[in-house]
């Protein structure tokens, strides 16, 4: 079975992702051509805002939220 990985390459420092079976250690740098190893990827998560479990998530989204509508806003005056 086939699984989604991330290599960096030691050479050039590119980092790409690729199906490979479990076992594939290394994989070819598709910029360079050199030896690419295989990484450890961080996991993608999202938190629910409106979680209980979680309450800074909602505070944080709200202030992500009115950041962006500043700048928004800010953008928009200056034209």
């Amino acid at each position: 079975m086939l699984r989604m990985y991330d290599f960096t390459c030691d050479e050039c420092g590119h980092t790409h992702e690729r199906l490979v079976d479990k076992d594939s250690r290394t994989d070819p740098c598709p910029k360079c051509d050199g030896v690419a190893n295989r990484i450890i990827s961080p996991v993608r998560t999202k938190l629910p805002f409106d979680d209980p479990g979680f309450p800074g998530a909602y505070d944080k989204w709200a202030r992500d939220r009115e950041r962006q509508t500043r700048k928004a806003e800010q953008r928009n005056s200056d034209d």
